[in-house]
């Protein structure tokens, strides 16, 4: 787990001002590492979209909050195939999407921009498991094109108070 905070860390450092990065870590231990975090139940259909971690994820998000001395807020979202189109946002901070388990389509926009894909709109991908996308925080994403279900790990980080 140790290398996915050094990893994170540089990647954050190293596109914070500059814009989104995808982020595929080296030590092909990271996923099954991330797999095996203390983890809640995927919820009941109707349940809230985003639901807190458990003890292993508090370690991640402390670990990476040292490194990079900032507040890690972390969350799981659970996305059921077939799922309508998920936004998310900065919330005034940076944050992460790593996909856990499942695969979707993501598409990222400035804050204000029309996130529609097109031709002015390069930002578009498919995330796979194992991948993990740097968000800025001038940034948004959509998500969409849920086939199985997916489970996404969301990191937030913001400046200490």
């Amino acid at each position: 787990m140790q290398s996915f905070v050094e990893e994170l860390a540089l990647c954050v450092a190293a596109n914070g001002a500059k814009g989104p990065a995808l982020l595929w870590p080296e030590d092909p231990t990271t996923l099954s590492a991330l797999l095996g975090l203390g983890r809640p139940a995927r919820p009941e259909p109707g349940a809230g979209p985003s639901v807190p971690g458990r003890p292993g994820t508090e370690e991640l998000a402390a670990a990476l909050g040292r490194k990079l001395h900032l507040r890690v807020r972390y969350s799981y979202r659970f996305l059921a195939a077939g799922s309508h189109v998920v936004e998310g946002g900065p919330r005034g901070a940076e944050s992460t999407v790593t996909v856990l388990e499942g695969a979707c389509r993501c598409v990222l926009s400035r804050i204000g921009e029309d996130p529609a894909p097109g031709p002015a709109h390069p930002l578009g991908m498919r995330l796979r498991s194992g991948g993990t996308l740097f968000v800025p925080r001038d940034h948004t994403y959509r998500l969409s094109e849920v086939h199985v279900p997916t489970t996404l790990l969301e990191l937030h980080l913001e400046c200490l108070d």
